[in-house]
C-alpha cells in the first residue's frame, strides 16, 4: 500500500522580483516576497494608535519592514554567504532561515 502525502499549496500572493544573489555557491535569480509581514506592520501601527504614540516618518521607516528593506538592506548582507538549510523542501524549493540585522541592531527572520 502506497500512502500519498499532499504537499501544501504554494501561496498565490507572492510578489516576484528579478534579483541576483549567491548563497551556498548557488546563483539565485528570482526573489519571491510574501506580504505576510504586512500583518505585523498593521498590528504595530494599531498598537501605536491605541497607545496614542505618534512617530515621525523616519521613525516609522526604521520600524516597519518593506519589500525595499528586504531587497536593499537585508538580502545584500547574505550575498556570498553560506546558510544552513531549514530542513524544509516543498515544490522545487529549498528553504533557508536567516536573521540579517537592520542598522546593526534589529534582526529580521527571512525564509
Amino acid at each position: 500500500m502506497v500512502t500519498m502525502v499532499k504537499l501544501p499549496q504554494k501561496p498565490t500572493n507572492l510578489r516576484e522580483y528579478d534579483y541576483s544573489l549567491i548563497i551556498n555557491d548557488q546563483h539565485l535569480t528570482k526573489l519571491e516576497i510574501s506580504p505576510y509581514y504586512e500583518k505585523h506592520n498593521q498590528e504595530y501601527l494599531e498598537a501605536l494608535k491605541r497607545k496614542n504614540i505618534k512617530l515621525s516618518s523616519q521613525e516609522l521607516a526604521n520600524k516597519l519592514i518593506t519589500d525595499d528593506l528586504i531587497q536593499k538592506i537585508l538580502l545584500p548582507q547574505l550575498n556570498g554567504e553560506r546558510v544552513d538549510e531549514d530542513g524544509e523542501r516543498n515544490y522545487q524549493y529549498t528553504y533557508y532561515s536567516v536573521f540579517p540585522l537592520y542598522n546593526g541592531k534589529k534582526a529580521y527572520k527571512l525564509v
